[in-house]
């Protein structure tokens, strides 16, 4: 073994610590690689910053915008909301369709935003289907990594592999090539899912388990309103059906208050008199939980799904809660709500009054505000970003970012044809996949769905970073022969079994590896050691690449190695050994595909 060598396995060494243990930055990490690869002389200094004017780094970029974009004009939001059609009411059908759906929106989208998207909407279908979140929330998470595998802008592992293939020679993967992969590992996830995975997964939440950073200093539990917010369901045979909600005088029959009106995950605002009730309608009541049992009981028809249990932002719809304060001197002072005329000004709803470290949660509108007073209101998601609180009140919690303006999604089709033009341009090889993705990256801010400030925004520079700065270290394990190393140890020990058995190993290193590394490192460092295996045995390298990129995204055995199964943790409740007994058995699939399918694709 030569001096460079064991420099560049003492680096990759080092940097693999630094990973698993998370003592820095993963993105920190990958710098450090690139200035220790420059400072030793393993590379040149042109060698070690190549990886940042790789295709791969610049497609990423791209496409990372492009999927904001699809999320902003709120076509990532539709797709997610025709689940409720879909399904229908049938528990398996919504089964499949949330494993289903998210895995091939994935293979567009970014899987981030997409699972990000799919957790509101499968929270409202579970309750709403009576079954538990847990049941669905990791499902979709594990089939939106599948389902990174079905196009290479799937996931950015696969533009480094490909990006590596190219690099050494070879020729690269097509943009569809992987897709009957990236299918048969959908569908059997989503048959493991109805069939076993159901069975393995949690029923029932976990104590402490669900309490996340945010939860425990939101506003619902800071006003006490875990016993006074409920979403009610109207069900087909509902006599609300067709009135309005002055008809049905929930306030002053049972003393309740109907904050929102959610159709189709959207508030609808309760001042108009035309607004008429329909089925699937999800009411926001407002009031004890006795009074709201009684009102299910005496009303047939309706449901009662329970507390909205997401923080400020509720689970069922884009309302949420702000919090504004009454300063001195304000001309609010000593004037009620009602006197105010608050609803009917600002299409916001008071929820409670803090006052004296207290909330107080009855008859609000009614009771003269006081200096001090906090004041927290509820409405849609356009309404509490318009609000000026000025000049009677001042803002004590903001509105959230909002994910899809109502006022963009008429833009939801130019959207949609900027991405059709991305894949059919790369798709045919008319284009490469990453001047593609810049030119309608452009595109979505020409037409106004992403302003340049949110570009820099939606941009995960974290990644753009680790891959630029760990693509040299790929380059290295090539120049020096450390990846020839590795693949001879590989080829000694797999090779004598044959070249299928020595591909599932090489599989497996990969999926090993990415339980703790970020799938694009993961594919940096084993690509150039599949080539070499490849290379010595006499094998078509696409085979043995394609191993490493199906082997990078299986995320499936721990929480964080990836921000998918990470986000549905708190959610749904999930331990570490739900995720080890729950991914086993895609472990297990994903093998097996790989075993099967590669060798038919790519014949050895």
């Amino acid at each position: 073994m030569t001096m460079e060598i064991g420099v560049v396995f003492a680096i990759l060494g080092f940097s693999m610590l630094l990973f698993v243990t998370g003592w820095l930055r993963a993105d920190i990490v990958a710098v450090l690689v690139l200035v220790s690869l420059a400072v030793t002389g393993v590379l040149e200094v042109e060698e070690a910053l190549k990886g940042f004017s790789s295709e791969a780094v610049i497609a990423i970029a791209g496409l990372l915008i492009l999927s904001a974009g699809l999320v902003r004009s709120g076509v990532v939001r539709w797709i997610a909301e025709r689940l409720n059609d879909i399904a229908g009411g049938s528990r398996k059908r919504l089964t499949m369709m949330s494993t289903l759906v998210p895995g091939v929106l994935s293979g567009f989208v970014s899987d981030i935003a997409t699972v990000s998207l799919f957790i509101p909407v499968v929270l409202r279908l579970a309750r709403k289907n009576d079954i538990h979140r847990s049941k669905l929330l990791l499902p979709i998470a594990m089939a939106a990594l599948a389902g990174g595998n079905l196009t290479m802008i799937g996931a950015s592992q696969n533009l480094v592999v490909n990006d590596l293939l190219r690099a050494s020679g070879e020729s690269t993967l097509g943009f569809f090539e992987i897709a009957p992969l990236g299918i048969a590992l959908i569908i059997s996830f989503a048959v493991y899912t109805l069939v076993i995975g159901q069975r393995l997964l949690p029923g029932e939440t976990k104590k402490g388990s669900g309490e996340s950073r945010e939860d425990r200093t939101d506003l619902m539990r800071t006003y006490h309103l875990e016993d006074r917010l409920w979403e009610v369901l109207l069900l087909n045979d509902s006599s609300w059906v067709g009135k309005t909600v002055q008809e049905i005088t929930v306030g002053s029959g049972h003393g309740l208050t109907v904050l929102s009106v959610v159709r189709h995950d959207e508030p609808h605002l309760l001042n108009r008199e035309d607004f008429v009730l329909e089925k699937d309608d999800m009411l926001l009541v407002s009031g004890r939980r006795s009074r709201v049992g009684k009102l299910v009981q005496e009303y047939p028809g309706l449901k009662l799904l329970g507390h909205p249990s997401q923080p400020e932002k509720f689970p069922s719809s884009s309302g949420e809660l702000i919090e504004v304060v009454v300063p001195p001197r304000s001309p609010a002072v000593g004037k009620t709500m009602t006197d105010l005329a608050f609803r009917s000004e600002s299409c916001l709803t008071g929820v409670a009054i803090w006052r004296a470290d207290n909330p107080i949660r009855t008859d609000v509108g009614t009771i003269p505000l006081q200096e001090g007073d906090g004041l927290l209101l509820y409405g849609p998601g356009d309404q509490t970003r318009s609000y000026d609180p000025n000049p009677g009140f001042l803002w004590l919690h903001k509105p959230h970012s909002e994910e899809a303006p109502r006022k963009l999604r008429h833009l939801g089709k130019w959207a949609t044809l900027i991405m059709a033009g991305v894949i059919v341009l790369a798709g045919f090889n008319l284009l490469p996949i990453a001047v593609a993705a810049l030119g309608g990256a452009a595109l979505m801010v020409l037409i106004g769905i992403l302003p340049v400030r949110l570009v820099y925004e939606h941009v995960e520079w974290r990644t753009i970073v680790l891959v630029g700065g760990m693509f040299p270290l790929g380059l290295a394990m090539e120049k020096s022969g450390a990846a020839g190393l590795v693949s001879s140890l590989i080829a000694d020990t797999l090779g004598t079994l044959g070249p299928r058995i020595t591909m599932i190993g090489i599989t497996l290193i990969a999926l090993l590896l990415t339980q703790a590394l970020h799938g694009a490192a993961v594919a940096v460092i084993m690509t150039p050691v599949a080539l070499d295996t490849a290379g010595l045995l006499g094998i078509e390298p696409k085979a043995f690449a394609v191993a490493v990129l199906v082997g990078a995204a299986a995320t499936f055995l721990l929480p964080e190695g990836h921000p998918a199964p990470l986000m549905v943790q708190s959610p749904g409740s999930y331990e570490t050994k739900d995720y080890l007994k729950f991914g086993a058995g895609l472990v297990a699939i994903t093998l097996a595909i790989v075993a099967v399918l590669v060798p038919l694709m790519w014949p050895f």
